[in-house]
């Protein structure tokens, strides 16, 4: 019996890679679609016990925490992108204003960019809540030591070296698993 596993194969090969650009997409703008459908979200945090509110000094702490571990700056793209992304909704059924749009955009990147600061605020308070204030003084000791400042400095590279190299991994797991799946398809009477 002989199968065309072609599609199947390929969908397989990159499904990692598809999960790490969604994930990526979603970090770098993709907010708004996660916006669409709250309630449910809504909904259980109603239910769930209210964590007291955290200290000024908490705050404070959990602000310099994201200044010094790189956080505070890797949601810049955040405003910029969903201005764009939203200018550009209106290209579909308006091609002939992608000019305007893009000009629009632009400006109420611009614009709107002072909001930046209400994401870290949103970060500063969930650090907060879940830190003590001497928790947050460590994890701030560390990221101003050496190693800590080293670790922001390389993350980036850190996380592309990890993953061409996860996605190497990945690609050659899979050629394993297709020759695995050969064999015990063969076992079964199944050239595939």
């Amino acid at each position: 019996m002989q199968l065309d596993i072609a599609a199947a194969r390929a969908a397989r090969l990159t499904a990692p890679f598809a999960a790490a650009a969604m994930g990526l997409v979603l970090l770098a703008g993709g907010a708004p679609a996660l916006a669409q459908d709250t309630a449910p979200f809504q909904l259980a945090q109603a239910a769930a016990p209210k964590a007291p509110e955290p200290s000024a000094e908490q705050m404070k702490l959990a602000n310099e925490l994201l200044v010094a571990n790189g956080e505070a700056s890797s949601f810049d793209a955040v405003i910029p992108n969903v201005v764009d992304q939203t200018a550009a909704s209106f290209v579909q059924s308006n091609p002939d204003l992608i000019r305007d749009l893009r000009e629009v955009a632009k400006q109420l990147s611009t614009q709107y960019e002072s909001r930046r600061s209400e994401i870290v605020q949103i970060l500063a308070k969930i650090y907060a809540t879940e830190f003590t204030t001497q928790e947050l003084g460590d994890l701030l000791a560390f990221y101003r030591s050496e190693a800590g400042t080293k670790l922001v400095a390389k993350r980036e590279d850190l996380l592309k070296a990890g993953f061409s190299s996860i996605q190497a991994w990945s690609a050659a797991f899979a050629r394993e698993m297709d020759a695995r799946v050969r064999e015990e398809m063969k076992k079964r009477g199944f050239t595939i």
